[in-house]
């Protein structure tokens, strides 16, 4: 329970809607408790002459206050509900805003699937425990005390019979709201398999039809599901056992009420009107108390959720701005320096990067490369901090970069990963993405179309840059996604490009031209280039070469091939596959 109090500053934000919310849960239950009174004095009219008069005013009077009671019930719902429907908009633009915050390290350890459930099912829970679990918590309060003090103004011994149940009820309450809470929590937590194993599926859609492996997927599918159906058939079978003890509880409440009541009646103690507005009590009270184990329902949901999400807001992002950190110089030359750098990733103590040193002097084109696993995507991640080195320092403009805020330095780095994403849009917003804002941005998206070598592609489409993409680009090749990838890092008008094997998908004569538009285009930006063909990174001002996370050599082309080099090896090795290609 005490995770709930979390939400105790969204409830504050809107204190006046859930006071107003308060106020009209006390006139509501007033008038609602109020009203039976008529129905007794009517009846009480008929056992003697009456006068219809009579009959009619306590009649009217019993329509005018249950009026007025609903009036104001309805009031209740349009501020406390309204009020609870406005903290989950909160909610979800915080979750989803703190989501973007997070490292790259919280998304290698949590899956998809599991962030869209907390996202959307736990946040329904706790909109649930905002909205009617406060809401029908005070109603119930007051709906019981109102009623009590009626009750006990006919006849306390009958309040004192009637009231006999309770201790029954609480100790049902408590026992069993600590086994739907373990339920609760058995059955999100399947929910976000539920989601992740769906995601995962549908993203991968055409891995599994290319192995027909469709079958197995659904067994798969199908096991989770079931998983997830027992358990909440399990949950459905305690609420249904809980309900029907309040229920039975309840109704044998009303035995000794009648009994007793009616011998009263009899000697002449009470009327039947008091009777019959007793009873109209007793059974206005079988939601309030029923209505306590659906409340203690949402409430242990709730609280299940409420943690799920707490491990959400509670992660906080690796590498963040300090106080130290200061504002970036407002021309930056893209000079990259690295001082004795060692690395390793969270939860691996294995260096995958040791003692690194080297430097990128301003706009030169420099290329690293080394056989899979040498630790090359890992070395450039360092420079826009995707993560910080364990020992060392890296230095833009002779500056260490985590003096350096985060967002001003991303500003300054286009980066294009091994892995291509495009989003579900236009290529023109692709390319655009978030950048340009002025009337010229037109111009930077072709600029950085012709660059990439994209723009004929482009064109080739009916609608040009306004063609709308399938999701994940399915619509476009594996190097037009490249390439796309490349011009929108390029329409930022980086001083530095970081280039991680990003031109893998396209042929050795598209990938020389992209290179020579770079050289010719953007003379002063600082190239650093991961790729694994030789044909490419030759041209590069000095190619650094990798092994087992140390810098094994460094030189030019030339330079390393006139000496008995693993650089000489990975090309020998490349001009013999081309020729191998070619005779084939």
């Amino acid at each position: 329970m005490k995770n709930l109090l979390r939400l105790k500053k969204y409830l504050f934000r809107y204190k006046s809607k859930l006071l107003y919310g308060f106020v009209f849960i006390i006139l509501a239950n007033f008038f609602a408790i109020a009203a039976p009174r008529f129905i007794g004095n009517a009846i009480d009219v008929l056992e003697s002459p009456f006068v219809m008069s009579d009959v009619l005013f306590n009649i009217g009077l019993y329509i005018l206050f249950a009026a007025l009671g609903s009036i104001f019930l309805f009031m209740v719902r349009q501020n406390i509900i309204v009020a609870s429907r406005i903290i989950e908009f909160d909610l979800k633009n915080d979750y989803y805003a703190h989501l973007q915050t997070l490292s790259r390290d919280f998304y290698n350890k949590t899956s998809t699937g599991e962030l869209i459930a907390r996202g959307t099912n736990d946040l329904n829970a706790v909109r649930d425990f905002l909205g009617p679990g406060i809401m029908y918590s005070i109603n119930t309060f007051f709906r019981l005390f109102f009623a009590i003090i009626a009750m006990l103004t006919i006849s306390p011994v009958l309040t004192l019979l009637a009231l006999l149940p309770a201790p029954f009820f609480s100790y049902a309450v408590y026992r069993i709201g600590r086994s739907i809470q373990k339920h609760t929590k058995s059955i999100q937590e399947s929910y976000a398999d539920i989601t992740a194993l769906l995601q995962e599926n549908i993203s991968g859609i055409r891995v599994i039809r290319n192995y027909t492996r469709e079958s197995f997927e659904t067994e798969r599918f199908q096991k989770i599901n079931e998983t997830y159906f027992n358990k909440n058939l399990s949950l459905a079978k305690l609420q249904a056992l809980f309900f029907a003890i309040l229920t039975a509880l309840l109704a044998l409440s009303l035995i000794p009420v009648i009994w007793v009541g009616g011998i009263n009646v009899v000697n002449g103690m009470m009327t039947i009107g008091d009777i019959a507005e007793f009873i109209i009590y007793v059974s206005m009270l079988s939601w309030p108390i029923i209505s306590i184990g659906w409340v203690t329902n949402i409430i242990q949901k709730a609280s299940s959720a409420q943690t799920r999400l707490n491990e959400i807001f509670d992660a906080k992002p690796d590498i963040t701005d300090n106080l130290a950190t200061a504002h970036l110089p407002e021309n930056v030359r893209g000079e990259i320096e690295f001082r004795n750098i060692s690395f390793h990733y969270p939860r691996n103590e294995k260096n995958v990067l040791s003692n690194i040193s080297f430097t990128v002097e301003p706009g030169s084109k420099v290329a690293i490369v080394g056989a899979t696993g040498s630790g090359k995507t890992s070395l450039v991640n360092l420079i826009p901090r995707f993560y910080d080195p364990q020992s060392g320092t890296i230095l833009l403009d002779g500056r260490d970069i985590r003096t350096i805020p985060l967002t001003n330095l991303k500003q300054h780095v286009g980066f294009v990963p091994q892995t291509n994403f495009v989003f579900s849009d236009t290529i023109a917003n692709n390319i655009d993405y978030g950048i340009a804002t002025d009337s010229d941005h037109l111009d930077h998206i072709i600029e950085a179309s012709r660059i990439a070598n994209l723009y004929d592609d482009i064109m080739d489409f009916p609608d040009g840059f306004e063609t709308m993409l399938g999701e994940k680009g399915i619509n476009l090749s594996g190097g037009q996604k490249q390439r796309t990838c490349i011009a929108r890092a390029l329409a930022w008008k980086p001083e530095i490009l970081i280039l991680d094997d990003a031109l893998s998908a396209v042929d050795t004569s598209t990938e020389a031209g992209i290179f020579e538009a770079l050289l010719e285009k953007l003379p002063n930006t600082t190239l650093l280039l991961i790729s694994h063909r030789i044909s490419t990174v030759k041209n590069c001002d000095r190619i650094i070469v990798l092994k087992d996370g140390r810098i094994v050599e460094t030189g030019s082309h030339e330079e390393l091939l006139a000496k008995d080099s693993i650089y000489m090896e990975l090309y020998t090795q490349q001009l013999l596959e081309d020729e191998i290609r070619s005779i084939s």
